[in-house]
């Protein structure tokens, strides 16, 4: 018999239990309850003007709060018909990859290695391989320094507005970035270096994986949600046509669905979609890791973010170089205010970030939704949960839940964003 009650799950973004129950094999219970209190994002902004969107919903999350920025953005931009210069396409994706790059820093290093090395957090590894930590700061810091660069500061950032940009960092300060960026190479592979030395449980998800795709991109910013298994490509602005949500009684966040099917969203489906179309530092990290893709394994899902590390900085670098040689203005586009609804999607960290609105001819917002990665991966994780636990009840109690926890914390989820 294992039978596992966690309160107040450790090193993940935000506050949920565990509880799994085996008896004899049979799985009598799993969940994960999220007991964040809901926080009404969608209904915060309605009444208030289109451009307070972006300022308030970039608070649903301190770490992906670029991501929110630019999709809330883009979906106004849909509703108010704007279209925008492809220098403030580049910047926005410089925004985008500054959260991944200090996103998945902060995952791999801080929340998630302690499971592989055998330690309860990151502060005795910090004494015992300060080199390491070091790595993790680095890359850390460069992500939110980027941020910093286009987005005005760290967190939440300022200059990403309706129709381009407020201000931009001048050639220079670019190009001095460009320098930082493909410095970090060495830190990137040694990244997928130690994670794929990790040895992680053999396991399939059963669930569907949707990311973002497009012809000829690693897609993050543009693109229409693609399904792996089903193999659909539809607009990412019809995602209410395609994933439902449902209220589930021990949790304060919602399930979804595709198709009435659990999926998982994330770098792992990102991955899998996407993966012939990684850059050469990408595809060289990929190689380095000895994953081959496909992979159904949720546990692979921190060294594809090692990997993404490689091919984010590297693509970065390249979108500075294009933004220096090219010219062209990102200032905000003139267009009219009126009525009209638009959907949109960015790839966040954690996985496909979508918001819509409606916008009447006043400007007023009269109806927001959002839907954010985590809200879309726990009904696949509880499900992953339901099938991994009978093929590790056997171990004791202590390695058990520890194996469990790994299994969540894989997720990289953020517990707060899924209750917006």
């Amino acid at each position: 018999m294992a039978k596992l009650t966690i309160e107040h799950v450790a090193r993940i973004e935000g506050h949920g239990n565990i509880t799994v129950d085996v008896t004899d094999g049979v799985v009598r219970e799993v969940r994960m309850d999220i007991v964040e209190p809901a926080r009404f994002f969608e209904s915060m902004v309605v009444g208030r003007r289109f451009d307070d969107a972006p300022l308030i919903t970039s608070r649903i999350c301190g770490i992906c709060s670029p991501n929110h920025v630019v999709t809330s953005i883009k979906a106004l931009e849909a509703a108010l018909g704007v279209e925008v210069s492809e220098r403030t396409k580049l910047l926005r994706k410089l925004l985008v990859y500054g959260s991944y790059l200090q996103n998945h820093a902060t995952h791999l290093y801080i929340l998630a290695a302690p499971d592989y090395v055998g330690l309860p957090n990151v502060f005795p590894l910090a004494e015992s391989h300060p080199e390491i930590v070091q790595r993790a700061l680095r890359l850390k810091k460069l992500g939110n320094d980027l941020t910093s660069l286009v987005g005005g500061r760290p967190v939440h950032p300022v200059t990403a507005v309706v129709g381009g940009f407020t201000s931009e960092p001048d050639t220079d300060a670019l190009g001095a970035f460009r320098d930082l960026l493909l410095g970090v190479a060495g830190d990137a592979l040694a990244t997928v270096e130690m994670f794929a030395s990790f040895r992680v449980p053999e396991f399939e998800t059963a669930g569907e994986m949707l990311a973002l795709t497009s012809d000829d991109d690693y897609a993050i910013y543009d693109g229409d949600t693609a399904a792996l298994d089903a193999g659909w490509r539809r607009p990412c602005a019809e995602y209410r046509e395609f994933i439902g949500e449902t209220v589930v009684g021990h949790s304060n966040a919602k399930h979804s669905t595709v198709g009435g099917r659990p999926f998982l969203v994330g770098s792992v489906a990102r991955a899998n979609v996407n993966g012939g179309k990684l850059n050469e530092a990408g595809r060289a990290a990929l190689a380095k890791s000895g994953l081959t893709l496909p992979t159904r394994n949720p546990f692979h899902m921190n060294v594809l973010q090692a990997v993404e590390l490689a091919d984010a900085s590297a693509r970065c670098a390249g979108y500075i170089e294009r933004l220096v040689e090219m010219g062209g203005s990102s200032a905000p586009e003139a267009f009219r205010i009126r009525a009209g609804e638009g959907g949109s999607a960015t790839e966040a960290p954690r996985g496909t970030l979508y918001h819509s609105y409606g916008v009447d001819d006043d400007g007023l917002i009269t109806h927001g939704d959002v839907i954010t990665p985590t809200a879309q991966n726990l009904a696949n994780i509880e499900a992953d949960m339901r099938a991994f636990a009978p093929t590790v009840a056997d171990r004791p109690a202590g390695e058990f839940a520890l194996l469990i926890e790994e299994l969540v914390r894989s997720y990289d989820p953020c517990l707060s964003c899924a209750v917006h």
